[in-house]
């Protein structure tokens, strides 16, 4: 979120998808979701939170950050960033998400 803060955008952070969901359908403006794939057993994974976001607003970008081989998971859904991952190459993402929102 520095990374991203520092680069000009408003973010903000949730360590539980559900909340982010809940915040997300409050807060119109969302227009990237940068998010895990795994949260852990039991708790909603964020292709299923990308694909909730997307269903509410049409429009809406992903950006997935994740350990290597989770590729196959987030394929038409979003971009996908392997960790480690330096801050600019999530900023990159993050600006292609955007660039490919105002198309």
């Amino acid at each position: 979120m520095d990374a991203l803060r520092e680069a000009g955008y408003d973010c903000v952070g949730f360590a539980d998808p559900m909340t982010a969901l809940d915040a997300i359908e409050d807060d119109s403006r969302v227009r990237v979701l940068v998010t895990r794939v795994d949260f852990g057993e039991g708790i909603l994974n964020g292709v299923a939170l990308a694909r909730m976001l997307r269903s509410k607003r049409p429009g809406a970008k992903a950006v997935f950050v994740a350990r290597p081989g989770n590729e196959h998971h987030t394929e038409d859904v979003g971009i996908f960033v392997p960790v480690p991952f330096d801050p600019p190459r999530l900023v990159e993402a993050v600006e292609r998400a955007l660039t490919e929102l105002d198309r």
